[in-house]
């Protein structure tokens, strides 16, 4: 039982307000970054999903959907505490530019994170569709991880 959803709530409301903000989509992860969360924004899906998601969260963490008061981090949490109930797996990591940092999230859609390690051909360097570059024999650092 959750202390945030009322009721069951399928991951599949999550995939399908990405698609619908055209959320950037790599092989088997969405990258849910500043850009989706100012699309969402910009195409006024956002409104439309925070008021789909009230008939699961009970009325006392409305405080999370509300609209008047979103921002990037609270959309971030809507994101993980979806994940995290539907047990999706998915992946924080920090960019830093310019002394600045953001916050992008890896939500996987398929297959396991090992099945996703293992398709990556570890002899050669690797650029993924969100400009990481993956690199043989270095040590990669996941911030969160949940599996």
């Amino acid at each position: 039982m959750s202390q945030i959803f009322k009721n069951k709530i399928s991951i599949h409301i999550l995939f399908s307000f990405l698609e619908k903000i055209n959320c950037q989509k790599a092989n088997n992860f969405y990258i849910v970054d500043v850009t989706a969360y100012k699309r969402s924004i910009y195409i006024n899906a956002l409104s439309g999903f925070l008021e789909e998601l009230k008939k699961y969260y009970y009325s006392s963490k409305y405080i999370y959907i509300n609209p008047e008061t979103m921002n990037q981090n609270k959309f971030n949490t809507i994101v993980r505490q979806i994940c995290k109930y539907t047990n999706t797996h998915y992946e924080k990591i920090l960019r830093h530019d310019q002394s600045k940092y953001s916050v992008m999230y890896r939500i996987y859609f398929s297959s396991t994170l090992t099945e996703c390690i293992h398709a990556v051909d570890v002899s050669t360097s690797h650029s993924c569709d969100d400009g990481i570059l993956l690199t043989p024999n270095l040590p990669v650092e996941i911030i969160e991880n949940t599996s």
